[in-house]
């Protein structure tokens, strides 16, 4: 739907948003955002990352879209994440999602998924910088990481009441046990 003259008029489905559609043997009503976000969610899903961004990129309501970009740069290949930010640069989320994909490197960093010799973290010593994550990052980061320096520092200093109790507790399970680096 695209507001047009004060009235809502039905907008056609793109070319991609069509052919990913078809890909699925998806059957729902493409110009209702809660239908194609099911199928951007299925189709990531399934790892159809290519058809995904590009019928994002036409996709007229970009609050969805961007909804979708930033779910995506969860699912795809940290090197694919440039695309997908890129795909914003002009929308008005745009610092917001190169925030996010900056953040799931140094979240992917701290809790061992991929190996990061500048994981965005200083030394110890000059105190890890986690103050200047957001509430997002702390809290994934406490539940998920595997440097035993992240979660004391987070158990000690987490911005929340919630993100230092997380910490604690994954410390307590063992987290933190692949030591300081």
């Amino acid at each position: 739907m695209k507001a047009e003259g004060g009235r809502m008029t039905r907008q056609e489905p793109g070319a991609d948003l069509s052919r990913l559609a078809r890909e699925l043997a998806f059957s729902g009503d493409l110009a209702d955002e809660h239908a194609r976000w099911t199928l951007y969610d299925q189709a990531l899903g399934r790892g159809l990352h290519d058809l995904v961004a590009a019928a994002v990129a036409e996709d007229d309501d970009q609050v969805m879209a961007s909804g979708v970009v930033v779910a995506a740069l969860e699912r795809v290949p940290s090197v694919d994440r440039a695309r997908w930010v890129a795909l914003t640069s002009d929308w008005a989320v745009a610092d917001f999602v190169a925030r996010r994909a900056a953040e799931l490197e140094i979240l992917e960093s701290v809790s061992g998924a991929v190996p990061a010799p500048d994981d965005g973290l200083r030394p110890a010593a000059e105190g890890l910088g986690v103050d200047g994550w957001s509430d997002w990052l702390q809290l994934r980061a406490a539940s998920s990481a595997t440097r035993a320096d992240v979660l004391d520092t987070l158990a000690a200093s987490g911005r929340t009441r919630r993100i230092r109790h997380v910490a604690a507790t994954t410390r307590g399970r063992g987290g933190g046990a692949g030591g300081e680096g």
